[in-house]
């Protein structure tokens, strides 16, 4: 279960790492309050009503990874559709933090999950047979799903307290790409030294205590030159039949077993298992998963970032816009995180799922070199496949069914080549892997990334001021900021018909007169100069506004109708209103009299 659980939270951390607070919500605040009141009801009567119906453990399960399924879609609703993250900007703490938020919004689906762990306890207590408060029962799942998203919240936490505590100035001694790096060392280390300990204390895992059984483990683990701690493991209140490894320094190392599985198995069943688990450390899976992780990782960072700019830069962005009810950045966000998210899930379903079950059968492989031969764990996996009645153990995305996994071990008895055969297909995969990623890589140094990243800075502010400008036509605000925006980029046929269109609904508004005017007196787009209409729309502007800049504009404009006395005064006067600014008047003035007005394509 816990391996369905991944999914989910991956999912859940990478929407929120990667999406943005918008500038407003969509919906007012109690109107979002209600939506989120709503879907909490519906996330707790659903969970009722899956759980009434699971009679048996396997449908316990099922229901439970339901109900994880529906708070992860619900989530998303409250993420994108009730702008979540608006909600909990003031979190940030005016930019002083950049985790807390992202934390909070973690709170809100582990909030969703309580309800249906509350909905989940009684049935849980009649197929387990076991009593639980509520209270503990919520502690029990908190702490078993926690270390899931464990290093996540450590890492978050982490670099908000270094934030806190060490000023600006030393944080901006180390430049980016170091910076980053010291980031990933910092994690790497929390990895190995803190998060083992940590989660076995979450796990509540207890010393297996003195005795023959501690004995004959100690013993058989001495005689394969392995160390770990002994611990068992309270999974499901112990009742599953599992065993773990956590940790990767001897140190700190823990060798986990449920109490249901140590009374289960045989002696040399028991070895069996405990060979297989040996076999992990053997053969550096803990490190190869660490590997696998922070690999893609750092191949998403740098993928993120294009398909961000491929998304707002493309045709359809601005489709999506018009058609949703969303704010842009809310649009621009969902558009580019949800196909990432399917990117992380895929790969980690098919990718990493097929890492995880070949690493499996490799670390099945090694009690042959442990014990001699596979007879008892071959017998390890009838046994819980009897105990369990073949349901836990079908095949999935990181296991082998039992079924599969003794016919490989029977096959391997009769052609021990096979072993070493499985050693080549994995060393040949973990390159491939490697050079798949690292072509990728390549794909963020791509030689037209400016283009794109202009085209899509382009079309996203362009999309975002039309949207204001449908929902607030009256203002004219949107408008006069796109012709604006237009002008400074020297997009001026585009910047004409923006300052036309907004001069329907802000007739009496300076700037967009004068601005309109400037372009008309400057504009190197053929066809476009009128010194005629120039001149109007400045004199508008100077009449309700007594600004330098537009007194320059109207000066401008008398020097293209050659009224060049006219348009020195307003020089003059300019300069008095704006005294930081007299060179540039000056030199207005110097040019006034020594060029002649140029109409440019207008008069061609």
């Amino acid at each position: 279960m816990l391996s369905a659980q991944l999914f989910y939270f991956l999912g859940v951390v990478f929407l929120l790492a990667g999406s943005t607070a918008p500038d407003q919500p969509w919906l007012a605040a109690p109107w979002a309050l209600l939506g989120y009141a709503f879907g909490c009801g519906l996330q707790l009567v659903l969970s009722q009503r899956l759980y009434a119906r699971a009679h048996d453990r396997e449908a316990y399960f099922r229901a439970e990874r339901s109900t994880f399924a529906f708070a992860f879609v619900l989530f998303l609703f409250f993420l994108y559709g009730l702008d979540l993250k608006y909600y909990l900007k003031p979190l940030a703490l005016s930019g002083a933090s950049q985790g807390l938020a992202d934390l909070a919004g973690l709170l809100v689906f582990f909030v969703l999950l309580a309800l249906s762990w509350l909905s989940g306890r009684a049935r849980y207590e009649m197929l387990f047979y076991e009593r639980i408060s509520r209270p503990a029962f919520l502690l029990r799942q908190l702490k078993q799903n926690l270390p899931l998203v464990l290093p996540w919240i450590v890492v978050v936490s982490g670099l908000d307290l270094l934030r806190f505590i060490l000023p600006a100035a030393a944080l901006d001694l180390v430049p980016a790409p170091w910076s980053e790096l010291l980031i990933f060392i910092f994690f790497i280390a929390i990895l190995i030294f803190f998060l083992p300990p940590l989660i076995r204390r979450m796990w509540n895992c207890k010393p297996i205590p003195p005795g023959p059984l501690r004995e004959r483990i100690a013993g058989f683990c001495r005689e394969q030159g392995f160390r770990a701690g002994l611990y068992f493991w309270p999974y499901l209140g112990g009742h599953a039949l599992t065993a773990g490894i956590l940790g990767i320094l001897p140190g700190l190392r823990y060798l986990l077993f449920t109490p249901a599985l140590t009374m289960t198995l045989t002696e040399d069943e028991l070895k069996s298992v405990i060979a297989h688990e040996i076999g992990h450390v053997h053969h550096h899976h803990l490190l190869w998963y660490m590997a696998l992780f922070f690999g893609f990782s750092l191949v998403l960072m740098a993928l993120a970032p294009l398909l961000s700019l491929a998304v707002t830069g493309s045709s359809l962005f601005p489709q999506l816009v018009h058609f949703l009810p969303l704010p842009a950045a809310t649009v621009a966000d969902a558009v580019t995180a949800l196909p990432l998210l399917a990117l992380v899930l895929l790969y980690f379903r098919f990718v990493f799922g097929f890492f995880l079950r070949n690493f499996e059968r490799q670390a099945d492989t090694h009690v042959f070199s442990a014990l001699g031969g596979a007879d008892a764990l071959i017998s390890s996996f009838h046994t819980i496949g009897a105990a369990t009645g073949g349901k836990r153990e079908k095949h999935n995305w990181h296991h082998f069914s039992l079924h599969e996994r003794v016919a490989f071990l029977r096959r391997c008895r009769e052609e021990p080549e096979l072993i070493a055969a499985h050693q080549r297909k994995l060393r040949w995969a973990r390159i491939a892997y490697f050079v798949v990623l690292a072509s990728i890589g390549l794909l963020a140094l791509q030689p037209d990334r400016e283009t794109l990243a202009a085209r899509a800075e382009i079309q996203y502010i362009e999309t975002v001021l039309r949207q204001e400008a449908v929902q607030k036509p009256e203002e004219g605000k949107a408008l006069i900021l796109l012709g604006d925006f237009y002008l400074g980029r020297k997009m001026e046929a585009q910047a004409f018909a923006t300052y036309n269109e907004a001069l329907a609904h802000a007739p009496k508004n300076a700037s967009l007169l004068n601005n309109l005017a400037w372009l008309l007196l400057t504009a190197d787009t053929p066809g476009l100069r009128d010194k005629d209409r120039a001149l109007s729309l400045a004199q508008q502007a100077a009449a309700l506004a007594d600004n330098a800049f537009i007194l320059d504009t109207l000066a401008t404009a008398y020097w293209a109708h050659e009224r060049i006395e006219s348009a020195l005064a307003l020089e003059e006067q300019a300069a008095r209103l704006d005294p930081d600014n007299q060179n540039y008047y000056q030199q207005q003035q110097q040019r006034f009299r020594r060029q002649k007005w140029q109409a440019g394509a207008a008069n061609q």
